[in-house]
């Protein structure tokens, strides 16, 4: 409330009392207009009376030229209230009797005042006549004037001590009348306003309609009410769109869980209880397993509901020991504050896990979850809210590299291995622009001739002189999808090598390029691998397109639809580290493909654990498939494949992956080459 306020009774006292005063003079000078007509009538009237009372007698003094009895009768005239003077003044003009009464002296404005309002009855004049029992010729014969003086100053005093009284009654009615004017405004209006106002400073922006106005009752029905009541509306409608507006900014809005602000919020919350009373609180990021699966191939409304029904398992699971909250897409964070330790937070992931491997049913689909889960402990993994989600979402990736349903905790060297990712993935965004990859070449042998018959073509990272793993940047690469543009590089490459044998040695072999599940599932994989080859005009067969086993199971119609298309073209198809997924052997035989690689894990196993690597061949061979056994490493595993039949080889027991200028001059130029091993 400001310095220069003044309040709404004292201001209507104010506009009350000079309203009163005003119109109490106003009043007042009609009043004194009205007594003063009412006075001269008076007066005149008493005048005429008087004149009629001593004419008389005058008459007959002057007749008789009795100056005594005419003293007489003037002096009893004077008596008569505000009369000054009498005199009796005979025909000829000469004075006869003159009687006056003492003067009372005035101040000059009064004397200015009385003249103006009383001048023309301050003299009165009458004609005296002979007496008309008297004889004569002349009945009426003047015989004097009779002139009578009036103090009219004497009666505008009088006149004013009895306005005054009146103006003082007037002015006390007034007064009177403002100050119950004055309380009645007070505690019918201001009263009410003001408690209206003092419930106005109560109101709470956060909850505006816990403090509304109140309504008083005499005003229920008033335009005061009716102004309360509308603003008490505002304030409810302000509330409701205030608390969707909340919703709207701290929930999320499919699931209904807190959104990433109100976690922040809670979680900063939660650290300082926890740093006050030193208690320790676990942090769990969650990331679904194949979910994209699931809005690929049941479209995003099924996704969606997928995704509440998930948050409705994880928020019965967490229950009273913490809160669920949705960062977007299928990340989901559980603030579990009742987990104290590690052992206690293993228990509770574990827990968790079960319950939310339970199938779900969305109409006639039962899906099964799962689901990678990090795990961040306060305060030992960070000291603020930031730091434990971060922790907790790199302890994830930890978890879902080892396989689906894992889960791993937060440890130091993961950051760092964050860090290395980071800087991986900048400097991969360069290496395409700045030429920096190359590919090797590693030759695959005929079993049984020792002849090469093809090789499978292998990208190298050459920077600052070094060669770089594919180990070390190609997991970066399909997090990122940089591999998309890596991956059309490595076919463009591959078909001007081809292209290149064709020129100069009039001579080529299939080479084989390994395609990321990423750059399958593109849309625009198919017709670049096709304008590629028709560019450099190469034969379709001699380029062999490689896909993983997972990359099938993504969407294994849209899958076979674009090997289909490949293979009608006449590319090569063959499937890459058969037995490592999940998916089912049902779909195998409407796959068309032509080659299947059995897996180095298989192979390593030789001969002692053979029981995958005999049924992949035995399957192979009753599909009518190229089987090619990858990571040969010995002489026994070699023998092994031999003996149940496998056509086709590759592995470090015959080459390493070669420089392109290397394998040219080992299998491309004589190119009758043979393994002597073999």
């Amino acid at each position: 409330m400001t310095g220069s306020f003044k309040s709404l009774t004292w201001k209507q006292t104010h506009l009350v009392v000079f309203s009163a005063l005003f119109f109490a003079i106003v009043v007042f000078m009609v009043e004194i207009a009205l007594v003063v007509i009412s006075t001269k009538q008076q007066l005149i009237l008493k005048q005429q009376e008087l004149l009629s009372s001593v004419e008389q007698p005058a008459a007959n003094a002057v007749w008789a030229l009795d100056d005594n009895l005419a003293r007489q009768t003037l002096q009893g005239a004077i008596k008569v209230e505000h009369l000054a003077a009498a005199q009796i003044i005979l025909d000829d003009g000469s004075d006869f009797v003159a009687v006056s009464n003492p003067k009372a002296e005035y101040s000059h404005p009064f004397t200015l005042l009385s003249r103006w309002l009383f001048a023309d009855l301050e003299t009165v004049s009458h004609l005296l006549y002979r007496p008309s029992y008297f004889e004569g010729t002349q009945a009426n014969q003047q015989i004097g004037t009779l002139t009578l003086r009036y103090d009219t100053q004497d009666l505008t005093d009088t006149l004013f001590s009895q306005l005054r009284l009146s103006f003082l009654a007037t002015l006390a009615r007034a007064l009177l009348l403002t100050l119950v004017l004055s309380l009645v405004f007070h505690r019918f209006l201001t009263q009410p306003i003001a408690r209206i106002s003092e419930a106005i400073d109560k109101i709470d922006t956060d909850s505006p309609d816990e403090n509304l106005l109140p309504m008083a009752t005499a005003h229920k029905d008033d335009e005061l009410g009716l102004v309360t009541s509308k603003f008490n509306q505002i304030l409810i409608q302000f509330s409701r769109t205030q608390s969707k507006l909340r919703k709207m900014a701290t929930r999320d809005p499919l699931t209904g869980l807190p959104n990433r602000a109100l976690l922040l919020e809670t979680l900063a919350s939660t650290i300082q209880k926890s740093r006050l009373h030193k208690r320790n609180f676990a942090l769990l990021f969650i990331d679904l397993d194949r979910f994209k699966n699931v809005n690929d191939s049941l479209g995003h409304a099924l996704g969606d509901q997928f995704l509440a029904r998930i948050a409705r398992i994880l928020e019965r699971v967490v229950g009273d020991q913490g809160s669920v909250a949705r960062l977007g897409g299928d990340e989901f964070v559980i603030l579990a504050d009742e987990v104290q330790t590690a052992d206690q937070a293993a228990d509770f992931v574990d827990k968790l896990l079960s319950q939310l491997n339970t199938p779900v049913q969305l109409n006639e689909h039962a899906i099964h979850p799962a689901a990678s889960v990090g795990i961040s402990i306060y305060p030992e993994d960070g000291h603020c809210a930031e730091d434990l989600i971060r922790h907790a979402d790199i302890a994830m990736y930890s978890a879902k590299a080892s396989g689906s349903n894992q889960w791993a905790f937060f440890k130091q060297q993961m950051t760092e291995r964050a860090a290395v990712r980071l800087r991986t993935e900048a400097s991969l965004h360069d290496a395409l622009k700045n030429e920096e990859f190359v590919l090797h070449f590693q030759p695959k042998f005929d079993l049984n001739t020792g002849k090469v018959i093809g090789c499978e073509a292998l990208i190298r990272w050459q920077k600052e002189g070094r060669l770089i793993s594919p180990m070390s940047f190609i997991p970066v690469a399909e997090e990122t999808g940089i591999i998309i543009p890596i991956g059309r590089w490595v076919i463009e490459e591959s078909c001007k090598v081809i292209r290149h044998w064709q020129k100069k040695y009039q001579y080529a072999i299939p080479i084989a390029v390994n395609v990321a599940s990423q750059q399958f599932a593109d849309a625009s994989l198919v017709p670049d691998i096709k304008q590629l080859a028709l560019r450099y005009q190469i034969p379709p067969e001699l380029l062999e397109i490689e896909i993983t086993e997972t990359s099938l199971i993504n969407d294994i119609e849209l899958a076979i639809n674009k090997l289909q298309q490949l293979k009608s073209a006449g590319f090569g198809i063959a499937v890459d580290d058969f037995g490592t997924g999940y998916s089912s052997l049902s779909y195998l035989r409407h796959l068309p493909i032509t080659t299947m690689k059995i897996d180095r894990g298989f192979v390593s196993d030789l001969p002692g654990d053979s029981a995958i690597a005999a049924t992949i061949l035995m399957l192979g061979q009753q599909l009518n498939l190229n089987i090619v056994a990858e990571g040969i490493e010995n002489e026994q595993q070699l023998d092994w494949l031999k003996a149940h039949n496998c056509a086709i080889g590759q592995g470090f027991y015959f080459s390493q992956p070669l420089p392109l200028s290397e394998f040219e001059s080992r299998y491309i130029q004589a190119h009758d080459t043979k393994v002597s091993l073999l």
